[in-house]
C-alpha cells in the first residue's frame, strides 16, 4: 500500500472533519452531510458571501486549513480544479491524514491540462504519504461516526459490509438501497480516478479491517491487475468479495475512458481470473444488493440441492427454471418423502413432486416444511409468497404462512429464503417491504423474483462451498 496503514485508518474512522470550499450552489451539501458527524467539523472558505450562511449553521469557517487549531483527520475539498494543487498543499502542511478530492476536470477529460494537474496532485500526495482520496469522487461515507456525502443518507448504526468504487452515484445508489433491504453498510468510498489509492489498496485495507466481514467492490479498471488479484485470492480465504464490474462491454469500457480515465480489460479474462480468485460477481445494484442480503442472512450450507413449494404449476415450472439456470439443482425428493406426501396430499390442482404445487394442501404446511426439512436430497428450503397488503381477504392465510416458513427456520439447520412474487409489484410495493421487513427480523432472506433468489443462493452457496473445500 503506498500510503501508510495508520493514515487510512484515520481517514476513513475520523475524528476531527474540514470542508474546503462548500457553497451555497450547491445548498452547502457537504457541510450539512456533517451535521450527523460525532466530532468537530471546520469550514474553510474565504468568500464572503458564504461566511455567514455557513457561520449561521453553527460551524467555525476559517480562511485557511493552516488556521484551523485542531490536528484534522480527514478533509473534503470541493474547490475548482486549479485551486486544488493549492489545498493539497496545505494539507500537507498541515499533517492531515486523509483528503478527498470532489473537484473533478483532471484525466478522465482526456486533456492535456487535466493530465497535467493530474500528475501534479499525484506526484505532492504521494510525497507526502498523505491518503488521497479521488479526484473526481464523492469521497466518504461511515455512518457508525457519521461521516456522510449526501445530506439523507442514513447514520447511527454500524454495519460489518465495506463497499469501495469507481463511481459516487453508483456508492451513493447502494447506501440507499442496501439500507432500503435491510442491509447495512459499515464503510463506503468512492474514489474516482484513484491516483494515489486504487482498487487493490482499498481491497487490501478492508480485507485487515476486524470490522468489515464482507466486501464489495465496483471496479473499471485496474492499475496494477497482478497486485489485486493476488491480494483478492489472499482475501477470499477468510471473507467474501462481490465485485461488480463495469465496462463489460466495448460501449461500456469506452464510457469508463471518459469517467475514471479507466481501462476495462478483456471480460474474458476479468471472469476467468475472479473464478480462480474465488470471488463472487455481481451484474449490477440490485444484484449487488441481494448477495449481500444472502451473504448477511443466509447460513452456511454446501449442498445444491433445493426444495421449493408454494407455486402453482406454471410458477413452479418457472421457479425450477431460474434455480437450475443459477447452478443449483430441483431433485426428486427421496421415497420416503414421497410416501409421507401420498398418505393425506391432496392432488386435486396440486402436485408434490418438487417444486411443491401445494393447490388446497396450505394447512399441512408445517409437514410440508418438516419433510424438505428431513428429506436428505434437499440442502435449501425456497418458499413462494404472494405478498398482500392489510386489507387484502387473504391476508391472514399469508400471515399463516409466514409464521409456519419462521417455526420452520428455527428448527432447522438448513437455509429457508422466502420469493415474494407478485404480478403487480408497485401496486404491492408496501406489502413487499412490510413482509420483507418481518422476514428479515427473523432471519430469512425475501427476493422479489424468481431470478434474483436462485442467483443469491446460488452465490452464498458457492461461497460457503468453496470455503469448505480449502478454495
Amino acid at each position: 500500500m503506498r500510503v501508510e496503514r495508520e493514515r487510512l485508518d484515520r481517514t476513513i474512522n475520523p475524528r476531527t472533519v474540514a470542508v474546503v470550499g462548500d457553497a451555497k450552489i450547491r445548498n452547502y451539501r457537504w457541510l450539512k452531510s456533517m451535521e450527523t458527524f460525532q466530532g468537530p467539523v471546520y469550514s474553510v472558505q474565504v468568500d464572503p458571501n458564504e461566511i455567514p450562511n455557513i457561520e449561521e449553521m453553527g460551524i467555525p469557517n476559517y480562511s485557511s486549513l493552516l488556521e484551523i487549531p485542531d490536528e484534522i483527520d480527514f478533509v473534503l475539498v470541493a474547490v475548482p480544479r486549479n485551486v486544488a494543487p493549492f489545498i493539497l498543499r496545505h494539507c500537507v502542511e498541515k499533517d492531515v491524514a486523509g483528503a478527498a478530492f470532489f473537484t473533478s476536470g483532471f484525466s478522465e477529460t482526456d486533456t492535456e491540462d487535466g493530465r497535467e494537474l493530474q500528475a501534479t496532485l499525484t506526484d505532492l500526495a504521494r510525497d507526502s504519504g498523505l491518503a488521497l482520496i479521488g479526484p473526481n469522487c464523492m469521497g466518504l461515507y461511515n455512518p457508525g461516526v457519521g461521516v456522510r456525502f449526501g445530506p439523507n443518507q442514513p447514520s447511527g448504526f454500524e454495519g460489518r459490509i465495506s463497499f469501495a468504487a469507481q463511481s459516487g452515484a453508483h456508492t451513493g445508489d447502494l447506501i440507499e438501497a442496501a439500507y432500503d433491504a435491510g442491509v447495512l453498510l459499515g464503510k463506503a468510498v468512492s474514489f474516482g480516478n484513484g491516483i494515489v489509492l486504487e482498487n487493490a489498496d482499498y481491497l487490501e485495507y478492508f480485507a485487515g479491517d476486524p470490522k468489515t466481514d464482507i466486501l464489495a467492490m465496483y471496479v473499471e479498471g485496474l492499475q496494477d491487475g497482478p497486485r489485486f488479484f493476488r491480494t483478492l485470492r489472499e482475501t477470499t480465504r477468510h471473507k467474501p468479495v462481490v465485485l461488480w464490474k463495469g465496462g463489460r462491454t466495448e460501449d461500456g469500457g469506452r464510457a469508463t475512458r471518459s469517467h475514471t480515465a479507466s481501462l476495462a480489460g478483456s471480460t474474458e479474462v476479468w471472469d476467468a481470473a475472479c473464478r480462480q480468485a474465488g470471488a463472487l460477481q455481481a451484474r449490477n445494484l440490485t444484484e449487488l444488493v441481494d448477495i449481500l442480503k444472502a451473504l448477511t442472512l443466509i447460513p452456511p450450507f454446501t449442498g445444491d440441492g433445493v426444495g421449493i413449494a408454494g407455486g402453482s404449476g406454471g410458477q413452479s415450472v418457472a421457479m425450477a427454471d431460474a434455480f437450475s439456470t443459477a447452478g443449483l439443482r430441483v431433485p426428486t425428493l427421496t421415497d420416503e418423502s414421497y410416501a409421507q406426501l401420498e398418505e393425506w396430499f391432496s392432488l386435486v390442482g396440486a402436485s408434490f413432486r418438487n417444486p411443491i404445487d401445494m393447490g388446497s394442501n396450505r394447512t399441512e404446511l408445517e409437514q410440508i416444511f418438516g419433510i424438505l426439512d428431513r428429506d436428505e436430497h434437499i440442502d435449501a428450503i425456497v418458499m413462494q409468497i404472494r405478498p398482500r397488503p392489510q386489507d387484502d381477504p387473504d391476508r391472514e392465510l399469508l400471515e399463516e404462512l409466514v409464521e409456519a416458513l419462521v417455526r420452520s427456520k428455527e428448527r432447522s439447520a438448513k437455509p429457508h429464503i422466502a420469493l415474494l412474487h407478485s404480478p403487480k409489484p408497485l401496486a404491492h410495493a408496501e406489502a413487499i417491504r412490510e413482509i420483507s421487513g418481518m422476514l428479515a427480523e427473523q432471519g430469512i432472506a425475501s427476493f422479489e423474483s424468481y431470478d434474483r433468489g436462485a442467483r443469491a443462493l446460488a452465490a452464498a452457496r458457492n461461497w460457503y462451498a468453496s470455503r469448505a473445500n480449502g478454495g
